[in-house]
Parts: C-alpha cells; sequence; structure tokens
C-alpha cells in the first residue's frame, strides 16, 4: 500500500473485544469489533488469552527441555516494531478514545497480561533483578514495508546517514525500533491521519528464550608443554585467537603462576553449596595431566579500580576538610550511568564502594584525589568539579584473595 494512497480520514478502528473495551470505549463511534483477534489493529492478537497459553506452554516446554536450577527470572517482550508506531498513530489520530486503559503504555498492558500465566507455566518468580532472563520476541513483518514508506516522507532526515556517499548521495538507512522511538514524539495529529490502520492476515509468530549470565573462574596456572598455545579458546570453537606474541606457545610458564581466567557461558545448574568442592576437584582433574598445573580456582563477581581525578571546587577547602575525607572511607555509595556512556549503556543505579581515598592539595581551590566529593568535604553552598580522571590500574590480586595467604 503506498502512502499517497492513504486518506486524511483515519476511518472506522478495527480493535478486538478488549482493545474496544480498554482503549476505544464501549460507547465510541466508528469502532469495529474483529471476529478473529489477530485483526486488532493495535495489539495484532497478542492480547488474546488463548495465544497467551499457548506462548506459556511453549516456554514451560523449552524449561523442560534446558531446566536451571534458578527460582527467578526477569522477563523481556519484545514487540513488533509496527505496534509501536500504532500506538501513537491510534492515540494521535483519534482524540476521542476514552477506554478504560487508554493512559496506560501499551507494553504495560502487554506484561501485566502475561506474566501470571509465564509465572504459573514457569514455576518461577518474576521479577526486576535475576541472572536468568526469558526473552520472548513476537514478529510481524507485514507492515514494515509500508511503515518505512510513511516514515520516510514525513521524516526523510531521520533515514539518512551521516557519512557521505560518493557522488554527494546520501544512502539511507536501516528501519529499527530505535529509529522509530526517535521520530515518535514528533508525529502530530495531521500526520497520524494519513496512516492507513490495516488490519493483519494472520497471528504473530514468537520465539523464546532463556539466557543466564555468564559465570567468570579466575586463578593461576604454569604451562610446562612448548607446543600448548595460550590464546583465548572455546569448547565450541567460537573464539578469536589473540596470541601475546609469536613466541609464547614455545615458551614454558613456570616459577609464580601466571593468571588466568575462563568464562562458562549459559551454566543451566550453579549447585551454589557445592561451588567449592567443584572448583577444587576440578583443579584435581586438570593437575592429574601433565602439561599444565592450576591453583586457587575462585568464582569472581567483581573488580577494583585506582582513580586519580584532578577536582576543582568553586568553595575553598581545609585542611581539616580533606582529612575528614580521607578518614570516612570505605564509603558505600549508587552511581548512576555516565552520561558519556549512556549511548552503550543502560541507565541504571549500581551500588559501589570506595575503600581508600587519598587527596593532595593543589591550592585553596584545587586538589588531587585518589578514588558527592561535595558531601563528604560538607561543601553544601559550593560545587565541586573532576577537571580529569584517570584509571591508574585494575587491582591484579588474582585471583582477589580473601585469605590472606600468598599466591606465589
Amino acid at each position: 500500500m503506498a502512502v499517497a494512497d492513504a486518506v486524511e480520514n483515519p476511518g472506522t478502528l478495527r480493535f478486538c473485544t478488549l482493545c474496544r473495551r480498554q482503549i476505544a470505549g464501549e460507547e465510541t463511534a466508528d469502532v469495529d469489533v474483529v471476529q478473529n483477534s489477530y485483526e486488532c489493529v493495535l495489539c495484532f492478537g497478542l492480547l488474546d488469552q488463548d495465544f497467551i497459553q499457548k506462548v506459556a506452554d511453549a516456554v514451560a516446554a523449552q524449561l523442560k527441555d534446558t531446566p536451571y536450577d534458578a527460582t527467578a527470572c526477569t522477563l523481556a517482550l519484545n514487540l513488533p516494531i509496527s505496534q509501536t508506531l500504532r500506538e501513537v498513530i491510534v492515540r494521535k489520530s483519534r482524540p476521542d478514545l476514552n477506554g478504560i486503559l487508554i493512559a496506560v503504555p501499551y507494553k504495560i498492558r502487554n506484561i501485566d497480561a502475561y506474566l501470571p500465566k509465564l509465572r504459573e507455566a514457569t514455576g518461577l518468580r518474576l521479577t526486576l533483578s535475576s541472572d536468568l532472563r526469558l526473552t520472548v520476541a513476537f514478529e510481524n513483518d507485514e507492515f514494515c514495508q509500508y511503515d518505512t514508506q510513511f516514515l520516510k516522507e514525513h521524516f526523510p532526515e531521520n533515514f539518512l546517514q551521516g557519512k557521505k556517499r560518493k557522488f554527494g548521495q546520501d544512502e539511507p538507512s536501516a528501519w529499527t525500533k530505535i529509529k522509530v522511538e526517535q521520530i515518535l514524539g514528533r508525529i502530530r495529529e495531521d500526520i497520524a491521519r494519513k496512516y492507513s490502520l490495516s488490519s493483519p492476515t494472520r497471528p504473530c509468530t514468537f520465539s523464546i528464550s532463556f539466557e543466564r549470565d555468564p559465570v567468570y573462574v579466575a586463578g593461576r596456572y604454569c604451562k610446562y608443554s612448548r607446543s600448548l598455545p595460550q590464546s583465548p579458546w572455546s569448547v565450541e570453537d567460537k573464539a578469536a585467537p589473540k596470541e601475546p606474541g609469536n613466541s609464547m606457545c614455545a615458551c614454558l610458564a613456570m616459577g609464580d603462576l601466571l593468571p588466568l581466567s575462563c568464562v562458562i557461558v549459559g551454566s543451566q545448574i550453579r549447585l551454589r553449596e557445592e561451588r567449592e568442592k567443584t572448583l577444587r576437584r576440578l583443579e584435581e582433574e586438570i593437575n592429574a595431566q601433565r602439561d599444565i598445573k592450576v591453583k586457587y580456582l575462585t568464582r569472581i563477581t567483581q573488580k577494583r579500580k585506582h582513580y586519580t581525578a584532578y577536582c576543582y571546587s568553586t568553595l575553598p577547602i581545609s585542611d581539616e576538610a580533606l582529612a575528614s575525607a580521607m578518614k570516612s572511607a570505605p564509603v558505600e555509595l549508587i552511581q548512576r550511568t555516565p552520561v558519556r556512556v549512556l549511548k552503550r549503556r543502560a541507565l541504571l543505579d549500581r551500588p559501589r564502594t570506595v575503600y581508600t581515598l587519598e587527596i593532595l592539595r593543589m591550592d585553596s581551590h584545587h586538589f588531587l584525589m585518589r578514588p558527592s566529593l561535595a558531601d563528604l568535604l560538607n561543601v553544601s553552598n559550593g560545587e565541586i568539579d573532576i577537571l580529569d580522571l584517570d584509571v591508574e590500574k585494575v587491582d591484579f590480586d588474582w585471583p582477589p584473595n580473601s585469605t590472606g595467604k600468598s599466591f606465589s
């Protein structure tokens, strides 16, 4: 369907029974109820109870085939891109809709509909924080071509690459959910009324995946073979070689043990109470061979870094304030994702600990700090800015030693 063929009048909406009640309202005009739930122009049938049960049964079957020893998991529902666009189109083109859930985001309606069935099917507690993630991805690509054409016509600047191509022509970029979300806030009512809300002709397909946080194991090793490489490897042969140097394969690693680390991906059973016994048994099995020896295998979950920050205070800082701040360590704090890395990392609050703190005065306003400083220094009416920040090193007490014993 071409965009030029769409009419100015949005016409009659074709909703399922649930969307009719929750979004349109029972008395709203120009709304028809579809015969098949998947023909709904908004939910595509994803809120149909029979479809939800079908998804829950498929999740339960996959969990039975690949069981995990987890008691909880997080849930992610990936909805079709067209639905992300249509939610805004419906609201902007039909301001007369007055359903009981018209103000509730469509994604929230989906999560609320799927949570009870998935909880019952899996026996897992669905939470916001867990090392096990369940992702259900719904697909319907019937309208991708039309949606792309529609958005390109009204927002062409969002579909041009920043880099100039040969002969001065810009190459259109791909249709993605992120690109659509960048446009949604700029869709006006007059633009929304030009969109043709056609009904799907088939139910959505879906895929299910369970993903668990990797387990990191650290330790130290000696290598007694001149033919044993030291590049990263995988039991699935998927790792790319990254040799430290051509001579490393022919070298022996003796004396003080060298650091090692490995990652276990997609582990199903972790047996926390058996972890120490498992690691010691693994050491024994590896050390039964002649070519390599390992020690101190330990599961690791965190690392420490050393920073140096060059800071400026709008108010002069006394020696007493500096001394008091240094004595305050260790300090527990909550760090929000820095603005400079928001493009590649989620906006989250992460717990952090400052273990030691050293401050060197440069003058009344400038000082060097080694881990809000304003709180530690009691600068209630001023501000403290970090002018420069350097990472000096990552602690290499490997693996992290909590026993006080030497690893040499």
